[in-house]
């Protein structure tokens, strides 16, 4: 029985396709390592192999790699538990995510980039853990509205600049 070999590089095509991932956009040539059977003498993808495959896929679609997600998670100072409850995707999936075995949704991958690149407040995601009646219902029972005079303090004119402030809020979101 012979020994098996040693890995060789070999050019290797990836298809990238769109983000629909409904037909290829692209080919790119790479090299990767394989191995040879020590029988047959076919060519096996090694480990390292696919994992080159897989980032240069996620690289050329615009997804984070396996250690940026680790990354965000890390900056961030949270578990992976901690980490898949404030994505709302559960442990398993921030380990797939972390680990290469999964590979997040354009979404996702528009959510983690906000994180790394400190747009999207932490704060905001944890504040959507809470149930809805929590911050729903008491988010309208008084409106704040920083720098505006409550009605009762005077009388038709803070009225006005109270309507003034809520078409200003509402035109700045």
């Amino acid at each position: 029985m012979k020994t098996p070999s040693q890995p060789e590089l070999v050019d290797f095509e990836v298809a990238i396709p769109n983000a629909q991932r409904t037909k290829i956009v692209e080919r790119i040539t790479i090299r990767v390592p394989i191995e040879r059977d020590p029988i047959t003498g076919e060519k096996i993808l090694t480990t390292e192999a696919l994992d080159l495959i897989e980032s240069t896929q996620a690289r050329h679609m615009g997804l984070m790699l396996p250690e940026e997600i680790k990354s965000v998670r890390l900056s961030l100072g949270l578990t992976q538990r901690q980490f898949g409850e404030l994505l709302q995707v559960g442990e398993k999936t921030a380990t797939r995510l972390e680990n290469g075995r999964g590979r997040p949704s354009r979404s996702m991958n528009v959510l983690l980039c906000a994180l790394r690149d400190f747009k999207l407040p932490l704060v905001y995601l944890e504040t959507l853990h809470q149930p809805v009646g929590d911050w729903w219902s008491s988010a309208f029972e008084e409106p704040l509205l920083i720098g505006a005079p409550r009605p009762s303090e005077g009388g038709d004119e803070a009225d006005e600049g109270v309507a003034a402030d809520h078409q200003n809020l509402a035109l700045a979101a």
